[in-house]
């Protein structure tokens, strides 16, 4: 990796963190991310619109797969939502966002997609699930099963799921609309970046219609009421920052399966901010998780 790669990378891995630190202070409900997801495509509208002749050539094959993907979005936020109403942000963020190294090999192998797992990958999905299994715990001298209980773990697999399931979703779909731009001149990022918008348009479709299932018109007006809309606002401009870092980033990088395993350097940093921001509770089995998270998740990047 190029020194201009690695601090996008780091930047990127920073505002992941940040718009997550704001989402658990916030103690989040659905409308705080649908007024996110909502800003991110008033962001990335203009340069749709600008780029309105590569968005014509989008192939039906990633058309389709749009609504599945804002499905997975969906599910991804409204889990994220709930995980960090009901747990800390040091352990839902690293539970969240492990969580999908496991189940996207998995169901990749079930669709017949994707290389097989290396012996580093397996070595790193071994560490994933060791980290998991310790994280929640309040101390290695209370370790018991009740520490995943009250409801936090069923949202932050909920979440885990939603990204595994738009991780698979997108690369299909991508693939085949930088197929149709092609790659030269940037056509690449401007394939991902009106994808981008789309995929958010369709997530805060989603959502609204959740929380109308949920409890009609006047959820949506309560709950906006209940959220401060400026962190809001900041966590849907953070998003998309963070995923247009990462895309700059792969352009500087000589090898990209670097750029994805540096990238998890915002495991620790969440952390972090959850505990130095946040205060949230500092012992031993969350150091302990994640480290060992983190070096699993780079074993299986680079494997």
């Amino acid at each position: 990796m190029t020194l201009v790669s690695v601090l996008l990378v780091l930047a990127s891995a920073f505002v992941h963190a940040s718009w997550n630190m704001l989402g658990r202070r916030s103690r989040p409900v659905g409308a705080y991310y649908l007024v996110a997801t909502l800003v991110g495509v008033l962001l990335l509208a203009p340069f749709v619109i600008l780029w309105r002749e590569e968005l014509a050539l989008m192939p039906a094959a990633t058309w389709w797969r749009l609504p599945l993907a804002g499905l997975f979005q969906t599910l991804y936020l409204a889990g994220l939502a709930g995980a960090y109403r009901s747990n800390d942000m040091a352990v839902a963020y690293p539970f969240a966002r492990a969580l999908p190294v496991l189940l996207v090999p998995a169901a990749a192998h079930v669709l017949g997609q994707g290389d097989p797992v290396t012996a580093l990958g397996l070595a790193g999905m071994i560490a994933v699930t060791l980290g998991i299994l310790i994280l929640p715990h309040p101390s290695f001298r209370r370790l018991a099963w009740r520490s995943f209980g009250g409801g936090w773990l069923l949202y932050a697999m909920l979440a885990g799921v939603g990204t595994a399931g738009y991780s698979i979703v997108d690369d299909g779909a991508l693939s085949a609309f930088r197929a149709a731009v092609g790659s030269a001149g940037g056509g690449g990022v401007r394939a991902a970046l009106i994808y981008a918008m789309l995929e958010s348009l369709a997530a805060a479709v989603g959502l609204a219609g959740l929380i109308l299932i949920a409890g009609g018109p006047r959820r949506i007006a309560r709950d906006l009421r209940s959220i401060r809309l400026s962190e809001a606002a900041i966590s849907g401009v953070g998003i998309i920052l963070a995923y247009g870092l990462v895309l700059v980033a792969y352009g500087y990088a000589r090898n990209v399966s670097y750029v994805v395993a540096f990238r998890q350097v915002s495991l620790p940093i969440g952390v972090f901010m959850a505990m130095a921001i946040l205060k949230e509770q500092v012992n031993g089995p969350r150091i302990v998780g994640t480290a060992v998270l983190l070096a699993g998740l780079v074993m299986v990047s680079l494997g």
